[in-house]
């Protein structure tokens, strides 16, 4: 029996070591199919992130719309109704910003590329003074690089590179346009079918699981879900908050495109930490169009307005509301931007300090108990 035992054993690690050759050297297609599998299901993911966030307005206006009725017309359309105004609420913010924001972006892009051959020529002179003026400023390969013969070269480089670019870049703009529509209509299934998928997971735990781990899931599931609704309430009362003190500081020092570049800062604002820089170009970009010394008082107002911001304001309407303390937030913040850009900045911050409660309940738990021995 013990010898049938070892042969067991050992056949079985033959066929795990077998499986484990298989694997490297079918890496690539298994990749792949890996790959195309996760791809099937991006809209699906995406219509339940959706469904999550719109879902913090779907609740307030249920809240709203004959909260104590239980059955008859007005029940029945409560639901769809709060789904098509947080649609609707949604959808208004957003053209409100572009609106405002986009074409003065454009006008300004404009302004400076008809203004980049002037700029070019003036650069090239202020070079040839600094040459003449000091004489290791004259070196031949820095000359090489910056005559008008190397310019054009790299320009063309540029263009080429960017040509296919912005092909590739069409090709995931339209990919991504219909996983974010097809997300859409989950999303709205998943809303109007809310209470029995709940019901259903939480019958489909009890069924397969424990009495344990149908609570510890469950109690996961909603430090989650209260984690990530008061970021996310959080980040936009704060956002909301930000472009209004820049849009009212910008207009009472007269500096042009006030209400555009706070619209730009609120909508950037979303973006934690990082945000508020990305916009900040954004209006500087805009104001250099018109007057520099105003770019230059806009960037001394925008820093002032962060550390206001940053110091009082965020840790107030944010941080007390997902309790993550400012290194973490930062950390989570550059990790969730290279691994999946502004998503990963808006998920990762909520995800981290979803963790981190559920670290420090169960090390307090712990060391509670450590104590009572």
């Amino acid at each position: 029996m013990e010898k049938f035992k070892y042969y067991k054993q050992l056949v079985g690690a033959i066929i795990l070591a077998g499986i484990m050759v298989i694997v490297a050297l079918r890496i690539g297609d298994i990749a792949n199919a890996i790959d195309a599998v996760l791809s099937a299901f991006v809209p699906l993911i995406l219509g339940a992130c959706m469904a999550f966030v719109l879902d913090i307005l779907v609740v307030r206006y249920e809240r709203w719309l004959w909260p104590k009725t239980k059955f008859g017309w007005r029940y029945k359309i409560r639901r769809p109704l709060s789904i098509i105004l947080s649609f609707v609420t949604i959808s208004l913010i957003v053209y409100f910003i572009a609106r405002m924001a986009v074409p003065q972006l454009i006008h300004s892009m404009s302004i400076i590329v008809s203004a980049a051959p002037q700029l070019y020529a003036d650069f090239q002179v202020w070079i040839q003074h600094i040459t003449e003026a000091i004489p290791f400023a004259s070196n031949q390969t820095i000359m090489d690089t910056l005559n008008g013969e190397s310019f054009v070269k790299y320009t063309r480089e540029w263009g080429t590179k960017g040509g296919s670019y912005i092909v590739d870049t069409m090709g995931s703009v339209l990919s991504w346009t219909l996983n974010i529509g097809l997300g859409l209509i989950f999303a709205v299934y998943m809303l109007l079918d809310k209470e029995r998928l709940i019901l259903q997971g939480k019958r489909m735990l009890k069924a397969y699981a424990s009495d344990v781990w149908v609570e510890r899931t469950t109690y996961v599931g909603n430090v989650a879900v209260k984690t990530f609704s008061n970021f996310f309430v959080g980040q936009f009362i704060d956002a909301l908050i930000l472009g209004v003190m820049v849009g009212v500081t910008l207009w009472l020092f007269n500096i042009e495109y006030a209400t555009t570049i706070a619209c730009v800062i609120g909508l950037t604002g979303l973006i934690p930490l990082l945000g508020i820089y990305i916009g900040g170009v954004m209006g500087a970009v805009m104001l250099l169009t018109v007057n520099p010394m105003d770019a230059l008082l806009y960037v001394v107002i925008l820093e002032v307005l962060h550390q206001i911001e940053s110091n009082v304001i965020y840790p107030k309407v944010v941080g007390n509301s997902i309790g993550l303390p400012g290194l973490w937030v930062f950390a989570a913040v550059i990790v969730g931007a290279s691994l999946m850009g502004v998503i990963g900045m808006l998920v990762g911050v909520p995800l981290v300090a979803t963790c981190y409660k559920l670290l420090m309940a169960d090390v307090e738990a712990r060391l509670a108990s450590n104590e009572g021995l």
